[in-house]
Order: structure tokens, then sequence, then C-alpha cells
């Protein structure tokens, strides 16, 4: 009887050692779509469209692949090929669907509080959904632009928000301090002149942080495309003005170095030309281990082990969450030349345009990594802390016996699911490091437009576009540098239109 016994405990030992080892099997057989995504973003960066898009594919096909994070990657690709049109589509389409994925499925949450944080369904971090708002509304003014005019309308009230909701903080904030503000003594009051007690208390001040940055890109789109209509002058003086509330350096920089007005708000018979470079992969998400929280479950795991009626699995899995990590080599702010002259003339006829970052994705998901970095964590000890107490709640259950064999196999499959977690380094991977802008107002007319990179290793010769400036309109030159070369097409919308491919 006592050997019946033995064999029947081991044989639930066996059945839960081969239940996690499929687990982790299957988990790991997961993760092969990334190193396809991977060789994706390392092919974009030597400037071989083909080769990503193909790696793209392959990864796409693979099991549980992330298809909402591909498909934003293949719209970039979309871009860089000249194929406008589809980028903008596959770009509207994944907003839309993104968005119906924020919100909370009670489903998800449990599944993720069992699992890790991969279990919920890639929705975007906060500032990629902002970028995906931009890189909608420029691939718009880069085709037919029907859809410009309700982009900018939503980046608007994406803007209205953010200012509320910081706005709400900073007031939230200052009832804080005033709470904790010792009351004055009627000594004290009897000082204050009647004259100098101002009873009209100041609003509280905010401001915009790094994270904010994408906002300052919407405002600048937003912008362009109001002025071209002059009945929208106020529309178009509030958009000027949040580009520099979200971003306070780049309207500095552009204040001084840009010549000229948006669309209608220039001379009569001018128009305006913007020069968009997308440079640079945006930060890669990597994992970090939590390591004073892994401390602090370590220490209360063994006191409730030794104080408690059954043992808890040893932390011996570190708590992880995602960092942002910079990616591939990115050129300076300024390396990009642009020369602008009359059609025809030599480039030493040419007038040279300065260069402004409107956003850095390296600073902006610094500043995402840090504003929700402690809400992750507290997320990752919640999931720690339900893992340990089902294996309490199974101990119990079960009537195992502390210290017995079928304890300590409960104990090593619980230490096998900690350590299964990984962190959500889900992210939009070929989104640009950086997006700098120069503008420059012209007489309508024809332009050339040469774009080099040549002291920078750049092995492309100087590129030269031929634009067209109408009067009152903007004009749009865009190129993406995402190592140290052109990639792809320069693309030209806006009032002109066209596809030009990156000479050899």
């Amino acid at each position: 009887m006592l050997l019946l016994s033995s064999l029947w405990r081991v044989a639930r030992v066996a059945r839960v050692c081969v239940v996690w080892l499929s687990i982790i099997c299957l988990c790991s057989g997961c993760q092969s779509w990334q190193k396809s995504h991977e060789a994706a973003v390392v092919q974009f960066g030597r400037g071989d469209i083909e080769l990503s898009r193909t790696a793209l594919i392959d990864s796409r096909a693979k099991l549980r692949s992330e298809k909402k994070v591909l498909e934003l990657d293949a719209g970039v690709l979309d871009l860089a090929s000249g194929n406008v049109s589809q980028a903008e589509s596959r770009f509207r389409t994944v907003r839309r669907e993104l968005e119906h994925l924020e919100q909370k499925d009670v489903t998800e949450q449990a599944s993720s509080m069992m699992t890790d944080a991969r279990a919920v369904a890639y929705s975007g971090r906060d500032f990629e959904r902002r970028m995906l708002l931009n890189m909608a509304l420029l691939t718009s003014l880069l085709s037919d632009g029907q859809d410009a005019f309700a982009y900018s309308l939503q980046a608007t009230e994406a803007a209205d928000n953010r200012r509320t909701v910081l706005a709400n903080a900073a007031a939230k904030a200052s009832e804080s301090n005033a709470l904790v503000e010792a009351a004055p003594t009627p000594d004290a009051v009897n000082l204050i002149s009647p004259a100098s007690y101002d009873v009209q208390r100041p609003e509280a001040s905010f401001v915009a942080s790094p994270l904010d940055q994408p906002l300052a890109l919407s405002s600048y789109f937003s912008a362009a495309v109001q002025s071209e209509q002059p009945t929208r002058s106020d529309e178009t003086e509030r958009a000027l003005s949040d580009i520099g509330f979200w971003n306070p350096v780049f309207r500095r920089h552009d204040q001084t170095s840009a010549t000229g007005e948006f669309g209608s708000r220039c001379q009569a018979g001018n128009g305006t030309l913007h020069v968009i470079t997308l440079i640079g992969k945006a930060p890669r998400w990597v994992s970090e281990s939590a390591e004073p929280t892994t401390v602090a479950l370590l220490i209360a795991d063994r006191i409730i082990s030794a104080t408690g009626k059954h043992t808890l699995p040893p932390t011996i899995a570190c708590v992880k969450i995602a960092r942002p990590e910079p990616c591939g080599h990115t050129i300076p702010t300024g390396a990009v030349q642009c020369l602008v002259g009359p059609s025809g003339a030599p480039a030493t006829a040419s007038n040279p345009m300065t260069f402004s970052t409107v956003v850095d994705l390296n600073e902006v998901a610094r500043a995402s990594y840090e504003a929700h970095r402690d809400e992750e964590i507290a997320h990752a000890i919640t999931r720690r802390v339900l893992k340990k107490g089902a294996v309490y709640v199974l101990k119990e259950a079960q009537n195992i016996h502390r210290n017995s064999f079928v304890d300590l196999g409960i104990n090593v499959a619980g230490i096998a699911w900690e350590a299964m977690e990984k962190a959500d380094t889900r992210s939009w991977r070929l989104l640009p490091a950086r997006i700098d802008i120069a503008r420059t107002e012209l007489p309508a007319g024809s332009w050339s437009t040469t774009l080099r990179l040549s002291q920078y290793g750049s092995s492309r010769a100087a590129q030269t576009i031929p634009v067209q400036i109408e009067n009152g309109r903007n004009t749009y030159v865009v190129c993406l540098i995402p190592e140290q070369d052109f990639t792809g097409h320069i693309l030209v919308g806006g009032a002109d239109n066209a596809t030009i491919p990156v000479k050899p």
C-alpha cells in the first residue's frame, strides 16, 4: 500500500513536469517570428527594402507572430518603396484596430496575470499611437490629401486631450501642496498689506515633457494643412502655438532658421517647401531586471515559507520589465545638407536650408519608460504574487504535505512558471529614431532641391529632386535615412506629387 501511494505521488509530479515542459517548449517556439523580424530591421538599415520585406513576410508566417507590429513595419516599407497609397491604407487600418484593442479585455487581463504582459493584445505604447496618426497624416499629404484635413482635426483633438490631462495633473499636485502647507498665524495674516493681497489665484502652470514631442509633429502638419485655407487663419495660428508648447526647442530653432511662412500665410505669389527627413530606426525595447523588487519578493516568500503551512517556490527568476535602447547608427542632426535653387541653375546658386529636430524618439521612448516604469513593476509584482498564491492554494486544496516529494515537485514547477515570464518588448521597429524638418518660402514655379550626405560616409551621389511650388500651397519632400545612407524613394507631395528613386 505504501508503495502504491509513493508511485501515485510520483505520477502526479511527473504529470506536472510534463505540462510545464510542454508549455515552456511552446513558448520558446513562439519567439521564432522575432528573429525574422530582427532580420527585417537589419536589412532595412542596410537599405535593402526587398530583403527586409521578405524577412517581414517570413516573420508574419511564424507561429503566434505579432501581426499588428509587423503590419506597421510593412507600412514603413511601403512608404520607402514609393507606394504611398498602400502605406496610408495600412496605417489607417491598423490605427482603427489598435484603438479597439486599447479597450481592456477581462479574459486577456486574467491570462496576463497567469502568464506575462505579452498575453494582452498589442495596442502600441502611448507615443507609438501618436506617431501612427502622424504617419497616416504624412502619407495622406504625400498622396491625394483627401483625409489630411480629417487627420489634422484628430491631431488637434489629441493635443487638447493631452493638455487637459496635464492641466488636471498640475491642479491636483497644486491642491496637494496647498494641503500640506501650514496655515498662517493671525499675526502673520495681519502683516499682509491689503493692497498686496491678490484674491485671484493664478492657474496651475504645467509644461509638456519629452513624451509629448509627437504632438509637436502633429501640430506642424496641422498648421500646414490649415494654412492652405485663408479662412482658417485662427486654427493655423493655434497649431503654430501648439508646436512651441509641445517642443519649445524645435520652435525656437525653427523660428531662427526657417525662412518663410506656411501656405497662404506666405507673401502673395509664394508657396512653402517642407523637407522632412526620417532618420535612423526607433529604439528597440529590451528586457530589464528589477533587482530590488526581486530581492523584496525573495525575502517575502522565504518568510511565508518559514512561518506558513506550505512552502512557496523561491524567487529565483528576476522580475522583468522592458526598457528602450537606441538601435543602429543614427546620423547627427545637421548631417543632411539641402540646397534649393531655380530649376536648371548650378548648385552654387542654391540656398542652403537648415534642419531642426521636431521628434527624437530616443528621448520620447525614454520619457515613456520613466513615466510608466513604476506601473509596469507593480503589474509584474501583482502577477508574481498571484502565481505564488495559486501554488499555495493548489497545495492546500490537494492537502500536499510540507517538504514532501510532491511539494518539491510543485515548487519546481512554480519556479519554471515564474521563469517563463518575459518583458513586453513588442514595438514598432521601423519608425524613425528622429524626424528633422527644414522649411523655406519660395516664389511659385519650378525649383531644384539637392540632398547630400557625402561627408558622413554616404556611398550615394547627391540626390537632386525637381519640385513645383504653387501660390499659397505647401510642397513636401520626404526622404528616409535609416542608418548612414538614403534608402528607397524620395517622395514629393502636397502641391506637387512625385516619387523619385534614390540614385545609386
